[in-house]
């Protein structure tokens, strides 16, 4: 393999940390730490200095990242950049255990949209959280959990048994053919055994300690260049985790003296956004209205002052994909590497307007920096992303862009290394400018 760049090293540290959305904000918080942010709580009365770098997590899968320019007054508004942590998987639900046959399975529930056939015949493993009893009702305590071994597997059917399965496909009952196998029973997976059982193991802790968890099937694969010169990532979660890693690295590495930046990192984006940790929450305001009221302004002052900001939805678009031409608008059409992707759609699922986008392509072009343009076949209806549902919560100027790829949704998706580089630069460009 060839030395990789910065940016695409970068990206492959947060793929084989980002399990869950709780590993993505757990490796968010170690880089702006070692990048010298400090650490807030929603709860206190920020005390904040001009020059300064912070980070807050309200919950374990958001965190909201920003810098404070030495000579920033706040009138000069903000620069915004959202991104969201979660991605299409198979959760497992309570009382999981199903025996069956001599065998020990999962019950599980689908989360978002993820192609769910790539999940079967390959090694899967567990990620999330598990929590346990505190000192009180209500202080439990929360354990980041990751396998990181073959835990658990979903076997397709033998073509033997559905012949025509290249011909038809093989149809998914989500209750039916979801259920992972642990193993065989025997003594150490009996029917007495629970799942809290196994966790408990995992995490040093009395199986009756053990109140609830948040847990994910997820691919083992390692992300790795592909492609005769290796021109392509390929990896698990590079939806949305491409865009989480270039807006927190070109937060860390830019300077801007004048004004505020923000990186905002949501939850739930792969199902609506509508959650106290999604999009479509009061937090951004709650935030925003924090920092201004550190320098002595009201909220009317702060929505005054950030009305002539400029704010980024940043999430992964639909790449040309070459056996299947008819899928992609007949002129704007990316490919890969052929830079990162502005996208407008007329019905504002992904949002824009003129003026937002033509303050990015002359940024594109002052930096010089590839960009492409991404519209939806007009005969499609498309997917959508946080901007919209974030800009009707802040008088902003938005628009959508991130990197292409191919099989979005699988287990494992596709993309070009080069728009990693230039996503991560303009990044970087825009909170600088």
């Amino acid at each position: 393999m060839q030395t990789l760049p910065k940016e695409v090293e970068q990206l492959f540290h947060y793929l084989q940390n980002g399990t869950s959305a709780f590993h993505v904000i757990a490796h968010t918080k170690q880089v702006l730490t070692e990048a010298g942010f400090t650490e807030l709580h929603i709860k206190d009365n920020w005390t904040l200095t001009k020059g300064g770098r912070y980070f807050c997590s309200p919950f374990d899968t958001t965190l909201y990242a920003f810098t404070i320019g030495e000579s920033c007054d706040l009138s000069n508004g903000i620069h915004i950049a959202g991104a969201h942590t979660d991605f299409p998987a198979i959760k497992i639900k309570p009382n999981p255990e199903i025996f069956s046959h001599g065998y020990m399975q999962l019950n599980t529930e689908v989360y978002g949209g993820p192609i769910l056939n790539t999940f079967f015949d390959r090694p899967l493993s567990l990620a999330g959280k598990v929590v346990t009893k505190g000192d009180r009702y209500d202080r439990p305590v929360s354990h980041l959990v990751d396998l990181k071994r073959p835990a658990v597997y979903l076997p397709n059917l033998a073509i033997h048994m559905n012949r025509a399965i290249n011909e038809n496909g093989a149809p998914i009952d989500n209750q039916k053919h979801l259920l992972p196998i642990l193993g065989t029973l025997n003594e150490y997976l009996n029917k007495d055994t629970t799942f809290m059982d196994l966790l408990a193991k995992e995490i040093g802790v009395d199986a009756k300690d053990i109140l609830d968890y948040d847990l994910c099937m997820y691919n083992l694969d390692q992300p790795e260049l592909v492609g005769f010169t290796e021109e392509f990532i390929s990896a698990p979660r590079l939806d949305d985790i491409t865009s989480v890693c270039a807006l927190i690295h070109g937060l860390v590495e830019s300077k801007n003296a004048d004004r505020v930046n923000l990186v905002c990192l949501f939850d739930n984006e792969e199902i609506g956004s509508l959650s106290k940790q999604g999009a479509d929450s009061t937090l951004p305001s709650v935030i925003i209205g924090k920092i201004w009221q550190a320098f002595g302004k009201n909220q009317i002052d702060c929505m005054s002052d950030i009305s002539d900001g400029l704010m980024l939805s940043v999430d992964v678009a639909h790449a040309y994909h070459p056996n299947y031409p008819g899928t992609q608008d007949i002129t704007n059409y990316p490919i890969m590497n052929g830079g990162f992707i502005l996208k407008t759609a007329s019905n504002q699922s992904y949002t824009w307007d003129c003026e937002s986008m033509a303050s990015l392509i002359a940024l594109c072009q002052q930096e010089n920096i590839p960009y492409q343009r991404f519209a939806k076949h007009s005969n499609t209806k498309g997917g959508g992303t946080i901007g919209s549902i974030i800009s009707s919560h802040l008088p902003m100027r938005t628009a959508d862009i991130g990197v292409g790829l191919l099989a979005m949704h699988s287990s494992r998706e596709m993309m070009g290394k080069d728009d990693q580089i230039s996503l991560t630069h303009f990044a970087k460009a825009f909170f600088e400018n």
